[in-house]
């Protein structure tokens, strides 16, 4: 099982699940990030470094890469953070529409809604995106536990 989050830059949001996605799932199930605009070979924000540092995650060896056809290929399921994202995703790699999911919709405790950027914004902006970032990659761990993938 192979799992891609994405955002813009793939500096703050999209690094920042993949580095706690990690952390959540066993190492059965991959898990990689890329951004719609990213710069390649940016590396994280200071913020994410820091707010991911203090849940024990070490960021500092990632290195932003831009979205591609190919990187869509490998995964199984393509988690962007906002419904912009998934709107371009999907108008851009339909034949990739099956796998393309907002992590806002793998709630089924809270309504859906989108990881807002904290790029530019103070730590404790970065410390609420990262909760909610948590917060729903447990739902699709608990999704794919109950599918028995995950394991």
């Amino acid at each position: 099982m192979r799992l891609l989050f994405v955002c813009t830059g793939n500096t703050c949001r999209s690094p920042m699940a993949e580095g706690l996605a990690r952390k959540i799932f066993s190492p059965n199930i991959q898990v990689e990030s890329a951004g719609l605009a990213a710069w390649e070979g940016d590396s994280a924000s200071s913020q994410a470094l820091e707010v991911l540092r203090e849940k024990g995650i070490d960021l500092t060896s990632h290195r932003a890469r831009r979205v591609s056809r190919e990187i869509l290929a490998e995964a199984d399921w393509i988690i962007p953070m906002t419904a912009d994202q998934e709107k371009r995703l999907l108008a851009m790699f339909p034949e990739f529409n099956s796998q393309i999911k907002r992590l806002g919709a793998w709630s089924t405790q809270v309504e859906d809604y989108d990881i807002i950027d904290p790029w530019g914004g103070s730590v404790q902006v970065y410390r609420k995106s990262a909760e909610d970032i948590e917060f729903l990659i447990r739902e699709i761990k608990r999704y794919l536990d109950n599918l028995g993938e995950s394991r």
